[in-house]
């Protein structure tokens, strides 16, 4: 069962007043002012955490579901929801951000919704619309507001790569309908709801580094990568990338390769990046294949790239007195945070890099080794990957795979995060913090 309901989210205006829906402008200080504001804090409380590509092993429950024909929208415009499992459905309207703590902030309710559309100001943002019916389990679907202001930072949410991993009807760019890989899909579409909760990966590789960022105030412009597909430009000291950004088109890479050359910084809080390469038709993502097998290994422009999967290792910091990590002290070592996937900068091709921390080599591992890396473009641009997808889960110890971890642990990565971020605004971090190169440019 499939009904459509529209919902006109026409972006109000905050200043000016009188600008028309095509130049609505967010004024530097918006998201401090917006999270200023009271949360809610049950938001959540009635859609539990589930990972994505586990759609064969949730429960057997009859669930109202959904999807947008869009994965965001920008001022004025509209995005049309398709509601599966449900004839019709209540729909709770929620924004991501800190909210002291809550998490979110219900922006309106709608019963039996028709339409909507904003009568204040609808700040850009994560949101999460929560779809309730009778006798059916509630879920989420996730709708971006963008916006294209010049900002301190601009976060790009990865919905590429939840699409590729979403199970949801049976088959993903990884597996089909009998768990294998020789029965996958060749191409997904968006259109379909996401497995687990709804929300993609959201949850646990974008949300807890969401939160922490605009607990920090950074002024952030908001986009999925299907925006910096169509348009990557970029108007922010740093570009931000999740735990998951696996899943590039050749039009991505190129645009923030070209923002790195005109200098502007790269930071990574995960691993496997910019790995596979895909092709969009329309909002259908049509197979994968890793950039290195076109001689375009990812290490070129992000400095170290994808080698192991599956590991659990502990960070050893290199050098103590060199931001980001040296918030951590003398010695510091964060246990099991190199995993599941994982990045190094041994027998890539690239950039000379600072490794700023690294695992210790297990015989299993060929000679290479787990490490997080950074340089220093030519242009004063900062690269810097964290080089695991584990980091931003961690961030709320909600991570895949089965990994947990101590109070320490979460404190100690809470911290190298948070001195990333408070330099996320910095023009060419690369001029400030110049790279100590370890490992030399490889050709």
């Amino acid at each position: 069962m499939r009904i459509t309901v529209v919902i006109s989210l026409v972006v109000a205006l905050l200043v000016p007043t009188s600008a028309s829906a095509d130049t609505c402008n967010w004024q530097s200080g918006w998201v401090k002012s917006e999270n200023a504001k009271s949360g809610t804090s049950d938001w959540d409380t009635d859609v539990p955490l589930r990972f994505s590509a586990d759609f064969s092993r949730r429960p057997s429950k009859a669930r109202v579901e959904g999807f947008f024909d869009q994965t965001s929208i920008g001022c004025g415009e509209t995005a049309r929801l398709h509601i599966v499992g449900a004839a019709s459905a209540d729909l709770s309207i929620y924004r991501i951000g800190y909210y002291k703590g809550t998490g979110a902030r219900l922006i309106t309710s709608m019963k039996s919704a028709n339409s909507f559309t904003a009568s204040q100001a609808t700040p850009p943002g994560q949101y999460l619309v929560k779809l309730k019916s009778p006798d059916r389990v509630s879920t989420f679907v996730p709708l971006m507001i963008r916006n294209s202001s010049k900002s301190d930072v601009t976060f790009v949410s990865s919905v590429l790569t939840w699409q590729a991993y979403n199970q949801w009807g049976g088959s993903s760019l990884y597996k089909g309908n009998d768990g294998t890989r020789e029965t996958r899909a060749e191409s997904v579409s968006f259109a379909r709801p996401y497995d687990g909760d709804g929300a993609g990966q959201f949850r646990y590789m974008e949300q807890p580094l969401i939160q922490l960022m605009e607990k920090l105030g950074l002024d952030i412009n908001y986009l999925t990568d299907l925006d910096l597909d169509k348009n990557p430009t970029i108007a922010s000291a740093s570009i931000i990338v999740g735990g998951h950004s696996e899943f590039w088109t050749e039009a991505m890479r190129e645009g923030v390769e070209k923002s790195i050359d005109s200098g502007t910084n790269l930071l990574i809080f995960g691993g496997n990046t910019a790995y596979a390469k895909t092709v969009l038709t329309g909002r259908v993502l049509n197979n994968r294949i890793p950039f290195r097998e076109i001689d375009r290994p990812e290490s070129w422009f992000i400095g170290s790239q994808f080698f192991a999967l599956g590991i659990h290792k502990d960070l050893e910091v290199q050098v103590d007195n060199k931001w980001p990590f040296n918030v951590l002290g003398n010695a510091a070592k964060i246990r099991g945070i190199y995993g599941y996937e994982a990045d190094t900068a041994m027998g890539t091709k690239g950039p000379g890099v600072e490794i700023l921390a690294r695992a210790t080599i297990s015989p299993t591992e060929k000679g290479f080794v787990a490490m997080s890396t950074y340089y220093s473009a030519p242009s004063g641009a900062a690269v810097l990957n964290l080089g695991t997808n584990a980091w931003v889960c961690a961030l709320a110890n909600r991570c895949p795979w089965g990994h947990r971890f101590d109070a320490k642990s979460v404190q100690q990565i809470r911290l190298v995060t948070a001195a990333i971020l408070k330099q996320a605004g910095r023009e060419k971090i690369g001029n400030w913090r110049v790279a100590s190169i370890d490992i030399p440019t490889r050709n």
